[in-house]
């Protein structure tokens, strides 16, 4: 064994060895020496502390190795009871290192031991243990390689992280202009402004631009720790709706929609169409019921027990009452819609495929396939919408009392409910329209998907039974019949995928659906988010009701 003995400590009683291969370091009870026999007594000298025992480790650089607990303590006892031999004080440790790269190769993790008096971890030597794991060096976390190389003590941290893709964003569309105009006004006027010729129509020439595409974007790849690429999830195209009527994309620009016929613009979620206008003074005994391949204007009112069905938007500058009015755009009333009640077969219903924009609802029956915007209140009314439903956001008192509205967005309003605790119903996702189909056409595709996946088996076993001649005239049959079933599965999955592709893009997520109150919530609101309930049973303020996880919460707003 090789050893390396220090000198002697002063007092003689003992001596530190260090075993240079294992790095271990002893110390040694020395015996007393006897006197001579000729020589003269001495006074003995006082044995050492345990304090010039530390200073002696200290000066012979040997107080950093690593001690067992108490091993210094033991040995210094041994030294004052004279127990001579070789005892074991402590050992030098070089400092460790272990990465482990994550089995998705998100991240990497390091763990070390800390240095007693051996070598410690340099930034090159940690380099290297990072290049022999193949860590790029993009994916560093640039904080704790500082941290671990100027670490003292052993550490325990993640060194590296998978740079997450960059998704790409949906194509969208934008109007590029508004489909009604605040009316001009003399306001010096002596005379009374007359509030039923509040807006106009727009009308657009030839060659006005209607609606701007901005295509979807393929997003950014990222890198795991060890630089294989993650790919980007790419964002959805979407096409301009067709067929097109009045309009045609831009033979200078493939993301531009234009007019080429002069009329009113009718905007959808992926479009827009031009439609000739129609204007009439009422909808009453004297024009009849309406219908009409086109947009409406109507200077006063729809009266009661009549039936209004056009193609584009319609603009009511009086109010509806207890009539049935259907839109192929928007629908926008400057005063009220009302009648006498939600379920009389005179009520007022309307069916809308854009947005509406009313005054008041009072026992209305709405179904809107875009927002429902409401400037004073929503009483006693049944509203379905697929966008969101607002109540006063620009301005008025905006309350819903009553009734019940489910929509697949949201829902801002100043006041739910009334000082008179009436029941109003609030549902939120789950029950759109749209959503239930998605759903029907992927439980079919994973159907007809199994299907087809049963039947090739089944022909690829008749297949390998044998030549033709070999099977049998009957099971020929067979494999033919299966053959054309296969086909037409085929030919059903490839157009349910058609239909998922144009669908999905119209379904809007819907797991962040808020409702947002600047005013009081009431007692015996009841709010259903994409099936959990919650239930108002005391007034509150200024709140905003989401789902997290499976449990509805109600958080301060903070808008």
């Amino acid at each position: 064994m090789n050893e390396t003995t220090t000198p002697p400590a002063s007092n003689e009683r003992y001596e530190l060895t260090l075993d240079d291969k294992s790095g271990r370091l002893f110390g040694v009870v020395k015996p007393l020496k006897p006197p001579e026999i000729d020589e003269e007594p001495q006074i003995q000298r006082a044995g050492p502390s345990l304090r010039s025992l530390n200073e002696d480790l200290k000066a012979l650089g040997f107080h950093e190795f690593y001690f067992p607990t108490n091993s210094l303590e033991q040995f210094y006892k041994k030294i004052q009871r004279f127990d001579v031999g070789k005892y074991l004080l402590a050992e030098k440790r070089d400092a460790k290192i272990k990465i482990t790269v994550a089995r998705d190769r998100s991240n990497a993790r390091v763990q070390t031991d800390q240095s007693w008096g051996g070598t410690r971890l340099t930034e090159s030597s940690i380099m290297a243990e990072v290049d022999k794991l193949g860590i790029h060096k993009d994916t560093l976390d640039q904080e704790k390689l500082q941290q671990l190389i100027t670490a003292e003590v052993a550490v325990d941290l993640i060194i590296a992280n998978a740079i997450p893709p960059e998704n790409g964003k949906d194509a969208s569309m934008e109007p590029l202009l508004e489909s009604k105009l605040l009316a001009a006004r003399d306001t010096d006027s002596e005379g009374a402004i007359d509030q039923h010729e509040v807006y106009d129509f727009v009308v657009v020439e030839p060659g006005d631009a209607l609606v701007r595409k901005t295509p979807a974007t393929a997003g950014k790849e990222g890198m795991d720790v060890l630089g294989n690429a993650i790919k980007a999830k790419a964002g959805a195209d979407i096409l301009f709706e067709k067929p097109f009527q009045g309009v045609e994309i831009s033979p200078d620009d493939e993301n531009l929609l234009i007019a080429v016929q002069k009329g009113h613009p009718v905007f959808s979620r992926y479009g827009a169409r031009v439609d000739p206008v129609m204007s009439l003074e009422a909808v009453d005994i004297h024009s009849g019921n309406i219908e009409y391949d086109g947009s409406l204007i109507i200077k006063n009112d729809i009266e009661a027990g009549f039936v209004v069905n056009v193609s584009g938007d319609i603009l009511v500058k009086g109010s509806i009452f207890k009539a049935s009015v259907t839109s192929g755009g928007n629908i926008d009333v400057t005063g009220g819609i009302t009648a006498d009640d939600i379920d009389d077969e005179h009520g007022c219903h309307l069916e809308v495929a854009g947005n509406l924009t009313a005054k008041f609802l009072h026992h209305a029956n709405v179904h809107c396939h875009g927002d429902v915007n409401v400037h004073e209140y929503i009483m006693q009314c049944r509203i379905t919408a697929e966008g969101f439903i607002n109540a006063g956001e620009t301005r008025g008192r905006g309350c819903i009392i009553g009734g019940f509205c489910s929509t697949n967005s949201g829902i801002n309003a100043k006041v739910l409910g009334s000082d008179a605790y009436v029941t109003t119903c609030l549902s939120l996702g789950s029950d759109s329209e749209l959503h239930k189909e998605l759903n029907q056409l992927q439980l079919q595709l994973k159907r007809r998907t199994f299907e087809e996946e049963q039947l090739t088996k089944i022909l690829e076993k008749i297949r390998n039974t044998g030549k033709p001649t070999n099977i049998g005239q009957t099971t020929l049959d067979k494999a033919r019949k299966i053959e054309n079933t296969i086909q037409l599965l085929r030919t059903r999955i490839s157009e349910i995928r058609q239909q998922l592709a144009s669908l999905k893009p119209r379904v809007k997520i819907s797991d962040n659906l808020l409702v947002n109150v600047k005013g009081n919530v009431f007692p015996n609101v009841v709010v259903s988010i994409n099936g959990h309930p919650w239930s108002c049973e005391e007034t509150q303020r200024r709140i905003q009701i989401k789902l997290k996880g499976k449990k509805i919460i109600v958080e301060d707003l903070k808008i």
